[in-house]
């Protein structure tokens, strides 16, 4: 049986699902353009909540999910930028052109190298697996759930960790 304080907090958060999710559906879609990415950000929203320990008290639940919306979308861009960066290095790597200075492509096999550094040895296994079913295989989610014998929650969680991991090593000191 669930403790008097545990079934206080379901509630709460099951009310606030309620009351507060189609707003923030309809809120994301204007903002990002695309129903899917709007899902995946609100239900990561919600279950940063779920994930916390002690909910902290929330006088606006509005202004609260907004702010940790927000937050998602960076992280989000952050991690295609990193994702577009390595790339452009690739297919700069890749081409057949003589049009490049030695600057540049020096500057590309620096990146890639660092890339495939964090790829080899920085990152758990399963991390790194999933990221390269992702960006080398294009899989998507639930090819790689299937393949990896786990939850599409659980490769979203891998993804974003080697994602977050390569930005950091990439870009030291950015925010």
């Amino acid at each position: 049986m669930l403790s008097p304080q545990i079934h206080l907090r379901n509630q709460w958060l099951s009310l606030l699902y309620r009351h507060h999710q189609g707003w923030l559906m309809g809120w994301l879609r204007k903002k990002l353009g695309c129903p899917h990415h709007a899902a995946d950000i609100s239900h990561d929203t919600f279950s940063r909540l779920l994930a916390l320990d002690n909910l902290p008290d929330i006088r606006e639940p509005r202004a609260y999910l907004l702010v940790t919306a927000n937050r998602l979308m960076i992280n989000e861009f952050r991690k295609r930028q990193v994702e577009q960066e390595t790339l452009q290095a690739v297919a700069l790597l890749n081409a057949d052109d003589s049009s490049h200075s030695p600057e540049t492509i020096c500057s590309a096999r620096q990146l890639l190298a660092q890339v495939l550094l964090m790829l080899s040895e920085e990152l758990d296994e399963k991390a790194r697996r999933a990221l390269l079913l992702a960006r080398v295989d294009g899989l998507g989610y639930r090819e790689i759930a299937a393949t990896m014998q786990v939850s599409e929650s659980s490769v979203k969680q891998y993804l974003s960790r080697a994602l977050v991991h390569c930005h950091a090593r990439l870009y030291p000191g950015a925010p």
